[in-house]
C-alpha cells in the first residue's frame, strides 16, 4: 500500500495504469470519447471483467478460498452519460446473451416437442430408448440481471447459470424494488453478503419444491445510483449493521459537465475496445468447469511465494491501521474487506490476462486499486455533512420541477 499517511479530503484520481494493457486503455478510450471520468469507466469494465472470470478460477491461498466475484457501486448523477459507459463495456457480455438466448428458444422448442411425443403411450418407449433416457430441460442463460426480487435471483443460479451478473445503470430500480423494502432488506442485504462470500445457497420451505441448496454459484454485482440514493444507502443502520458496503468497491467521480467536447470517433472500431470486447467474449465462450450437480468447480489461482509475501504484508499493513487510532480507523467496514477484495481484483486482472498464477505484479495492481477505493471511501464519510446538504439541495429541486404546473 502506498497511501498510508496521506489521508486528505480531495479526490484520488483513478489509477487506470494499475489496470493492466488490456483493461487500462479500453478504459481510457471509454472515458475519453464517451466523455465520462476514468473511475467511472474503470467501475464498468473491472465489473464486466469479475463477471467473465468468476466462474473460472478461485484465489486459493492457506486453504482459505476467494471467489473473483467483485461488488460495485458507482455515483452519479443524471445526465453523467452512465448508461453511456456501461452500455459499450458490457456490450460483449449482452451480445454472447443475446446468442445464447436465440440458442435457448431453439432448444426448448426441441425439448416441449420432444416431451409432447413422449407423453404419448405409443411412442414414449421408443423415444426414450432412443434418447438413452429422460431428457432434461435447456436452462435459460440469463447472465445478467437488473431488478430481481431476491427470491428470483437465488433461483435463477440454482436453476439457470451459476454464474450470474446484478447489473444496473440505473441502480434505483433495485434499490426501490420490493426486495429492498423494510420488510424485505435484511433478507436481501444478507443474501447478497452470502453471495458475495461464495456460501451455499440454502432455502427451506414449507411448500413442496420450493426449498432450494446449491454449492458454488457466483455474483458480480454493479449498480450506478443518482447522489441522493446513494446518501441514503450510506446512512441507512440496516445496510451499514450489516457489512454489506464493506464488500464493495465504491467510486463517486467528479462530474464531468460543461467539459465533454463531442468526439466523432467510433468506439467500435477503435483497436484498444476491441481488444478489451474481444478478451471478454472470449471468457464468456471458454465452458466452465462443473460438478455432475451442475454447480461451478473453478480450478484455483496460486500465489507465486513473492505474490504471497508480498499479500500479507498489504493485509497486515491494512490490519495494523485499522485499528482504533489508525489511519483506517473510520473505515473499518471497507478495510477489513480491502485484503480480501486484493485477492479478487488481482484474481480478475490474471484471468483477463490469461496468467496461470498470481505474481507479484498482480498483487502490487491490485492493492493499488484497493488504495484508490479506501481513499474514495475515507473522502465520502469525511464529507458526509455535505453529501446530506447536496442531497437537501437535489430533493428541493426535484419537488421544484414537479410542481411548475401553472408557474410562469
Amino acid at each position: 500500500m502506498n497511501r498510508r499517511g496521506q489521508r486528505s479530503t480531495w479526490q484520488q484520481g483513478y489509477p487506470v495504469e494499475a489496470l493492466g494493457d488490456l483493461l487500462g486503455p479500453a478504459v481510457e478510450r471509454l472515458a475519453e470519447v464517451i466523455g465520462v471520468p476514468c473511475a467511472m469507466a474503470a467501475q464498468s469494465v473491472l465489473a464486466s471483467a469479475a463477471l467473465v472470470s468468476q466462474g473460472h478460477a478461485n484465489v486459493q491461498l492457506d486453504g482459505r478460498t476467494y471467489p473473483l466475484s467483485l461488488y460495485l457501486l458507482t455515483v452519479a448523477s443524471s445526465g453523467d452519460r452512465k448508461s453511456a459507459v456501461d452500455h459499450l463495456a458490457l456490450k460483449a457480455a449482452r451480445e454472447w446473451e443475446r446468442q445464447q438466448w436465440t440458442l435457448y428458444e431453439e432448444k426448448l422448442k426441441a425439448y416441449r416437442a420432444a416431451t409432447s411425443i413422449m407423453a404419448k403411450p405409443k411412442t414414449s418407449k421408443t423415444i426414450s430408448g432412443a434418447e438413452g433416457g429422460e431428457l432434461s430441460e435447456p436452462v435459460p442463460p440469463r447472465l445478467i440481471i437488473a431488478e430481481p426480487t431476491i427470491e428470483a435471483l437465488v433461483k435463477s443460479l440454482c436453476h439457470g447459470l451459476p454464474s450470474m451478473g446484478l447489473f444496473n445503470d440505473e441502480g434505483g430500480q433495485f434499490l426501490g424494488s420490493s426486495t429492498m423494502s423494510k420488510e424485505n432488506l435484511l433478507k436481501a442485504i444478507t443474501t447478497l453478503s452470502m453471495l458475495w462470500d461464495g456460501s451455499p445457497i440454502d432455502r427451506a420451505r414449507s411448500m413442496a419444491g420450493e426449498s432450494l441448496r446449491a454449492y458454488d454459484r457466483r455474483l458480480s454485482l454493479h449498480l450506478m445510483l443518482q447522489p441522493y440514493l446513494a446518501n441514503q444507502l450510506f446512512k441507512d443502520p440496516v445496510i451499514n449493521g450489516q457489512g454489506i458496503l464493506g464488500r464493495c468497491l465504491i467510486s463517486w467521480p467528479e462530474r464531468l459537465a460543461g467539459q465533454r467536447l463531442y468526439k466523432a470517433i467510433d468506439l467500435t472500431r477503435d483497436a484498444n475496445v476491441q481488444r478489451y470486447q474481444q478478451r471478454i467474449t472470449a471468457l464468456l465462450q471458454k465452458p466452465w468447469s462443473l460438478h455432475k450437480d451442475g454447480s461451478l468447480n473453478p480450478p484455483t489461482l496460486e500465489l507465486t511465494p513473492r505474490a504471497r509475501r508480498a499479500w500479507i504484508d498489504i493485509h497486515d499493513t491494512i490490519e495494523c491501521q485499522s485499528g482504533e487510532f489508525g489511519e483506517l480507523a473510520g473505515v473499518q467496514p471497507v478495510a477489513g474487506k480491502a485484503a480480501a477484495n486484493v485477492l479478487r481484483i488481482a484474481g480478475v486482472l490474471a484471468m483477463v490476462e490469461e496468467a496461470s498464477a498470481l505474481d507479484e505484479a498482480h498483487i502490487q495492481r491490485a492493492s493499488t486499486l484497493m488504495d484508490y477505493y479506501l481513499a474514495e471511501i475515507q473522502r465520502l464519510t469525511e464529507q458526509e455533512p455535505v453529501n446530506s446538504r447536496r442531497e437537501e439541495a437535489d430533493r428541493l429541486l426535484r419537488w421544484a420541477n414537479s410542481n411548475t404546473t401553472g408557474w410562469p
